[in-house]
């Protein structure tokens, strides 16, 4: 009696776990991003960027790789947490702005602008644009077409060691696959 009594018990425990493991949670594929109001934001944590001729492809928010072939020193390309979505190449399609920074190849943290455009079948990244070494991003905003970036940055007489306190904003327009000041 005591053996059925275990073996009911082992099936159904059995069961149990086979009718609920399709409910746990998995890390495979990360789910488009959807807003409150259920309006779609291109992710960018996957995507390609152009840095100075050279492309970065991230692999969920971040890349490192060595500053040259067969090098122990490495450079690491992170996105940023701050992102802005609107249509910048009118084509009626929600793009995501953002920030990246690259740090390895020196002592500084260099701020890059970048987009996540869409194309006639997916979307890619563009060129990224610097925007200063060890500043500290504040936001990211589109207006028309028109992004505006704030940041803090230091003064022309200030070191590097000093933190960034100066606000800035400087605003770009995207054209051609790229940015350009305004």
């Amino acid at each position: 009696m005591k053996k059925i009594i275990i073996i009911i018990i082992l099936v159904a425990g059995a069961i149990l776990i086979y009718a609920t493991r399709e409910k746990l949670p998995t890390d495979t594929t990360k789910a488009p991003v959807i807003s409150k109001t259920s309006v779609f934001h291109p992710d960018p944590s996957s995507a390609t960027f152009i840095f100075d001729d050279a492309e970065v492809t991230l692999s969920a928010g971040r890349n490192e790789q060595p500053i040259e072939p067969g090098s122990a020193l490495t450079e690491e390309t992170i996105l940023m947490d701050k992102f802005a979505y609107g249509d910048i190449n009118a084509d009626d399609k929600e793009d995501t702005v953002l920030f990246l920074a690259r740090y390895g190849s020196g002592s500084g943290t260099f701020i890059y602008l970048a987009a996540f455009v869409s194309g006639p079948v997916t979307y890619r990244g563009s060129s990224a644009i610097f925007i200063g070494d060890r500043v500290a991003p504040q936001s990211i905003s589109i207006n028309q077409e028109i992004v505006t970036v704030k940041y803090l940055d230091r003064k022309a007489e200030e070191s590097f060691a000093t933190e960034p306190t100066t606000p800035v904003s400087k605003q770009f327009v995207y054209k051609n696959g790229e940015f350009q000041g305004r």
